[in-house]
């Protein structure tokens, strides 16, 4: 079975992929690397603020071996690219709607929240289950689904 070529849809990264992508000691980070590098390319990748929070607040401050702040602010504003979409009242009702249907953690349920407004159908996770569909967007798990080169 070969796998799939990145369609021509944006893609919602969540913080968990984010993450992964600076932590050299993460087994699924080349393969997060490898579909970062092809949404970076086809200009295909989205986030939203409340992702980008996390993200800072993750490696700067929970990490065991915390990544320097400056490195960090450098990441953000390299995602800035991404135009983040910024969580707001709809984004809250889509939220809410998500939490109460699958009872997911609410930061997912923002995540989910935030794709559906930006409009995509695939969210990038390391966390949620692949395979799986909330709210008309689908989780991809960049390690059980790869790219083709």
């Amino acid at each position: 079975m070969s796998r799939p070529h990145l369609s021509r849809q944006p893609v919602f990264v969540d913080t968990s992929v984010l993450v992964s992508a600076e932590d050299t000691s993460d087994p699924a980070q080349a393969a997060v690397l490898a579909w970062l590098d092809s949404l970076w390319r086809e200009r295909l990748g989205r986030v939203s603020s409340q992702v980008l929070a996390e993200f800072y607040e993750t490696v700067t401050v929970q990490r065991q071996r915390p990544m320097p702040q400056g490195d960090a602010r450098a990441a953000m504003r390299r995602y800035q690219t991404w135009t983040p979409w910024q969580i707001d009242a709809a984004t809250f009702e889509t939220a809410w709607a998500v939490e109460a249907r699958h009872q997911l953690a609410w930061g997912d349920c923002l995540a989910l929240a935030a794709a559906q407004h930006s409009g995509c159908e695939t969210l990038l996770s390391l966390q949620l289950p692949h395979g799986a569909q909330f709210g008309g967007v689908q989780i991809i798990h960049p390690v059980q689904q790869g790219l083709e080169p």
